[in-house]
């Protein structure tokens, strides 16, 4: 099947808002408010979500100017058309509020609505907030979505599928000094899988072929970042450690019948850096690994560009235990609205680390363009075109940058 479109929204912070959907981790994406609306276009993004992981990080003048307050603060409204193989064609409208506390890092809120051409929808409301002069950082999301999408088994086999996502984040950061904290998390996600077909529906819901899964997950992770900004950094570094215990209960035939309790471990370890090219370019490169033990759901565990924003891939195409990747990215700018981007990246997947190979994953590389949606935070509006080496052609729409 040709693939002529995804889309991923995803935060210049240290996320995120990661990513009820489909995909996205959120460890060095958009911001915390931002996610929730952008982050429902894929299923398997909600467990990913880490909200407060994305407080924005604004320089020192601007922290410490008089101005800066909930007052002053900036408001961003963008529609997200998109079209994707696994969810079909739509749309996301997303809206949210920056603004900065005294001497603290940029806080946000924000609410976001997606709807598809295949019958998927969903809503999402969250944010973030900074204070006592950055060391804190609180945030929540919620997320309920119901979606319809063609999960790959095996060759060109897709198992058409419906499922119900209701759940939420909340997540407390502390940093010690200006350029390293920790953060823990807790999520849960009460969701419905079943078949898409008509003559399923019209069974008894005993006999119905359902899945129940209820989650809930613990996150710890340590992060040290001495980028000179976050949505548009263009020096320094970003490293990044999450982990992750997850318990999954599984249950069928309307709940009369528990066929799984099981717990997992999963880690993702990421570096990213960043470095001034003449006057108005920046090269940026990150390289991510991730490890999922066998017990994680399908929508918990790793893969080339369902983890590392590695574009080319949509987020179910290469799915594995362990993943690993590298991108490298050219930014530009034209003038103080419109830049560009030129981007290459590859990665590979397999059940461990001894058994990783391009056969689940590949080789990727495009161009985008910019367009500066916040002068004052540097926040742009990102469309970019990959193309991955088997030919095909994917679409990307979506806030800040890809890493």
């Amino acid at each position: 099947m040709k693939r002529f479109g995804t889309v991923k929204l995803e935060s210049s912070q240290t996320k995120d808002l990661s990513k009820a959907t489909c995909n996205l981790e959120l460890s060095g994406r958009l911001k915390s408010f931002f996610v929730a609306s952008l982050l429902l276009v894929l299923p398997s993004t909600l467990w990913a979500l880490d909200p407060a992981n994305r407080a924005v990080r604004i320089t020192d003048d601007v922290a410490t100017d008089s101005d800066v307050g909930v007052r002053s603060g900036d408001f961003i409204a963008a529609p997200i058309p998109f079209s994707n193989e696994t969810i079909g064609s739509g749309a996301t409208l997303g809206a949210g509020y920056l603004f900065a506390l005294p001497g603290s890092k940029t806080s946000g809120i924000g609410a976001g609505y997606f709807g598809t051409n295949e019958g998927s929808s969903g809503y999402g409301i969250g944010g973030t907030v900074n204070f006592n002069q950055g060391r804190w950082t609180v945030g929540a999301i919620y997320v309920d979505a119901d979606l319809n999408y063609d999960l790959p088994i095996s060759g060109s086999f897709e198992l058409p599928l419906t499922q119900s996502v209701d759940g939420y984040a909340i997540r407390m950061e502390y940093g010690f000094t200006d350029t390293t904290k920790i953060g823990f998390g807790y999520a849960f996600a009460d969701s419905q899988l079943s078949l898409n077909s008509d003559f399923i529906r019209q069974l008894p819901d005993f006999l119905q072929p359902d899945l129940h899964i209820l989650l809930k997950r613990l996150t710890f992770d340590v992060v040290h970042d001495t980028r000179d900004d976050t949505f548009y950094p263009s020096s320094g570094l970003l490293v990044t450690g999450n982990f992750s215990y997850g318990d999954v209960t599984d249950k069928i035939l309307n709940d009369r019948l528990t066929i799984s309790d099981r717990n997992y471990g999963k880690g993702v370890l990421s570096l990213a850096s960043y470095n001034p090219v003449g006057r108005k370019g920046v090269i940026a490169w990150r390289a991510v690994m991730c490890g999922a033990a066998k017990e994680a759901p399908f929508f918990d565990g790793c893969g080339v560009g369902f983890v590392d924003g590695l574009r080319g891939f949509s987020a179910f195409d290469a799915l594995a235990d362990w993943s690993t990747s590298a991108q490298i990215e050219y930014r530009g700018r034209l003038s103080q609205r419109f830049g560009y981007v030129l981007f290459a990246g590859a990665g590979g997947g397999g059940s461990g680390l001894d058994s990783l190979s391009f056969d689940r994953g590949g080789a990727g590389y495009g161009a985008g363009l910019r367009y500066r949606l916040s002068k004052q935070n540097r926040l742009d509006y990102s469309i970019d075109y990959a193309f991955n080496d088997d030919g095909d052609g994917l679409l990307y729409l979506y806030i800040g940058q890809r890493f």
